[in-house]
């Protein structure tokens, strides 16, 4: 699975951002849609958009995933690319019900990593409430 993911980043580095882009406008398959977004949201990222048609670039993908967070979250939770998930998590773009939801996920689907940050993120900005188990 790890070479699956470091197979499809050498690729994404080897794709062009117009490339990326053309692929992300060009189909209607919400599948390959997604994934176009988040290839070329995070090569963005990690290129530091360097120039005004990069960050318009950069901005659609931004808007497309805010609308598709939990299918994107889901695809990054399948992947175990917990610093991607982070970068999506400080947008704020989801709360404590989705949370639970992509924490159901990454437990159903074993993906231990994947499963810690949550958790981890969980404590940070919502805690464990303590239930009162007593008659």
């Amino acid at each position: 699975m790890k070479q699956e993911t470091e197979q499809k980043q050498e690729e994404g580095q080897k794709q062009d951002p117009e490339q990326i882009y053309r692929k992300f406008t060009g189909t209607k398959q919400q599948k390959l849609r997604l994934e176009a977004a988040l290839q070329g949201f995070f090569l963005a990222e990690e290129n530091g958009a360097k120039a005004a048609q990069k960050e318009a670039y950069k901005e659609e993908y931004k808007s497309y995933l805010k609308t598709r967070i939990r299918p994107a979250m889901e695809a990054l939770i399948r992947e175990e690319e917990t610093e991607k998930m982070e970068a999506l998590a400080q947008f704020g773009w989801f709360g404590a019900k989705e949370l639970e939801t992509f924490i159901r996920s990454a437990r159903e689907q074993g993906k231990l990593s994947a499963l810690v940050w949550l958790l981890k993120l969980k404590q940070e900005k919502y805690g464990y409430q303590d239930k009162d188990f007593s008659l």
